[in-house]
């Protein structure tokens, strides 16, 4: 019985060692854009991706299996959508993501109105009505 209990205590001691080793960052399957360090993602409470090693949330990664880019922030493919700056800092190219609207408008089942500076856009399943540069977003059930 005391062999028993001094090899359960031996587990419970070594196993964070374990977990340690089995953790290694040379079988990851995602690498930070940023530092090119490779990394284990998970996922924070509000979605964000971060480093589960480190504890640092990680801006841009990159699945080393499928080639895609990811936004830490939201979890979306960002393939040719980033910039590098003067500063060798990642940055989204706003400049192509589509709008909402821009997408709703390359659809069939679209009709805009547009008065002066208020908008209507109206589909299958949402109204967007735009006054005063407020939007307003009612979508049908």
């Amino acid at each position: 019985m005391k062999k028993l209990n001094v090899v359960a205590g031996l587990l419970l001691i070594m196993s964070p060692a374990l977990v340690m080793v089995s953790c290694t960052n040379n079988d990851s399957k995602y690498k930070n854009l940023q530092t090119g360090e490779k990394v284990y993602i998970i996922q924070s409470e509000s979605g964000q991706a971060i480093d589960s090693i480190s504890g640092s949330p990680v801006e841009f990664y990159v699945n080393t299996e499928t080639q895609d880019t990811i936004y830490g922030e939201t979890g979306e493919v960002v393939n040719n959508k980033l910039i590098k700056t003067s500063d060798d800092v990642y940055k989204l190219d706003e400049s192509k993501f589509k709008t909402e609207i821009e997408e709703m408008m390359e659809s069939d089942d679209v009709k805009i109105k547009v008065d002066g500076d208020d908008m209507k856009i109206k589909t299958d399943d949402k109204k967007i009505k735009i006054e005063d540069g407020e939007k307003k977003v009612k979508y049908d059930n």
